[in-house]
């Protein structure tokens, strides 16, 4: 009779695992049959614009004036070239100017056109006149700077300018035992996007 209960018992916990096996198969088989779609939206990306200004200097200065009598004159011309891809503002000013002898310096801007390498001015044509004063009145900031170029600036514009700097005929300008200076100083084009 043992022997008969134990066969039982097998055959029960037999029937229970197959029982349990065929549920599982077919929880198994349900989850892979239901229906399914999907959609995506493909290849976004985010890029920044730019804001980039340069000119044909070759970091060349545009004048160096040394013993200058009164009313000598240097003219230089430079051309600056906007190749961001945003619109921008385009400002002139200058740096760096602190030397006794800018208030005796007159300078004059002029903007236009030209296809003359850097410091020539020989194909230089005019088609506004953005300064004239002296050195020492020029514009030192951003926020006080000469609004220049077209309004506004779009990649590729390009704009030349003419600088005309020359020593006023005024003996104040003589420092008798010690030549005056301006100073080393910069003439700086900032563009800010609009």
């Amino acid at each position: 009779m043992a022997e008969k209960t134990r066969e039982r018992r097998g055959r029960k916990l037999l029937l229970t695992l197959l029982v349990v096996g065929v549920i599982g198969s077919l929880a198994g088989f349900g989850t892979f049959s239901a229906f399914s779609s999907t959609t995506s939206n493909d290849n976004n990306s985010f890029e920044a614009g730019t804001v980039y200004i340069t000119d044909n200097d070759n970091n060349v200065a545009m004048y160096q004036v040394a013993n200058a009598a009164p009313g000598d004159s240097d003219v230089s011309c430079i051309t600056v070239t906007y190749l961001g891809t945003l619109d921008a503002s385009v400002v002139l000013y200058a740096t760096g100017i602190v030397g006794p002898l800018a208030p005796f310096v007159d300078v004059t801007v002029e903007q236009g056109t030209s296809t003359s390498p850097f410091d020539s001015c020989a194909t230089f044509a005019p088609s506004s006149t953005l300064f004239s004063g002296t050195l020492a009145t020029f514009p030192s900031t951003y926020a006080g700077g000469l609004s220049t170029g077209p309004s506004p600036w779009v990649t590729n514009d390009a704009v030349s300018y003419r600088f005309t700097v020359t020593l006023q005929d005024d003996n104040a300008a003589n420092g008798e035992t010690a030549p005056l200076s301006t100073g080393a100083h910069s003439f700086v084009w900032e563009a800010q996007n609009i």
